[in-house]
C-alpha cells in the first residue's frame, strides 16, 4: 500500500459524509441555523489544522474498523446525534458513493480532480465562515503541492481500486 493514500480517501469518504448529511438536514427540514452549525462544527474538526498535518504523513491506512470510527467521531462532533443504524447507513452511502467515483476514473489523475471536487464542495458548505473557509483552503494548499506526487504514484490509484474491489472499507 502507499503510505499517501489516506489523505485522499479520508477528504473524499469526508465529502461524502458532508453531501449526505447536508441532503439529510434539508430533508428533515431542520432551521437552516442549525443546519448550518452542524455543517460547520464536522468541517471544522474534519479540517482541523494539527489532525490535516498528521493525516499528510506519509502511513499506512488505517484499518477498517479505525477509520469508521474515525468517521462516527467526525460525525458527532455537532450537535446532531445519529443512532448506530442510521450511522451504518451513512457509512455504507459514503463508500458506495466513493466507490463508484474511483471505479470511473480511467486514470490516477482522475481521482486527484474528484478530491478537489469535494473540496469545492465543502468550501461551499462553509463559504459563510471565514475561520473555517480558512481550514479548508490551507488543506486544499496542501494537496496542490502534493498534487503532482498524488498524480504520478500511480500505487495510489491501484491502491483505491483494490480497497473497492475488495471491499475493504465498507463492510
Amino acid at each position: 500500500m502507499s503510505l499517501r493514500t489516506l489523505p485522499l480517501l479520508f477528504i473524499n469518504l469526508g465529502g461524502e459524509m458532508l453531501y449526505i448529511l447536508d441532503q439529510r438536514l434539508r430533508a428533515q427540514s431542520i432551521p437552516s441555523d442549525k443546519a448550518k452549525k452542524v455543517m460547520n462544527d464536522i468541517v471544522s474538526t474534519m479540517f482541523n489544522k494539527k489532525f490535516m498535518e498528521e493525516l499528510f504523513k506519509p502511513q499506512e491506512l488505517y484499518s477498517k474498523k479505525a477509520l469508521r470510527t474515525v468517521f462516527d467521531r467526525l460525525a458527532h462532533a455537532s450537535i446532531m446525534r445519529l443512532n448506530q443504524a442510521s450511522m451504518d447507513k451513512l457509512y455504507d452511502l459514503m463508500t458506495m458513493a466513493f466507490k463508484y467515483q474511483v471505479l470511473l476514473c480511467p486514470r490516477p489523475k482522475d481521482l486527484i480532480l474528484v478530491t478537489f471536487n469535494h473540496m469545492d464542495a465543502v468550501k461551499d458548505f462553509v463559504r459563510d465562515s471565514p475561520s473555517i473557509l480558512n481550514q479548508v483552503d490551507e488543506t486544499f494548499k496542501q494537496l496542490i503541492e502534493v498534487g503532482d506526487v498524488f498524480i504520478l504514484d500511480a500505487v495510489i490509484f491501484t491502491n483505491a481500486k483494490q480497497i473497492f474491489n475488495h471491499k475493504s472499507i465498507s463492510s
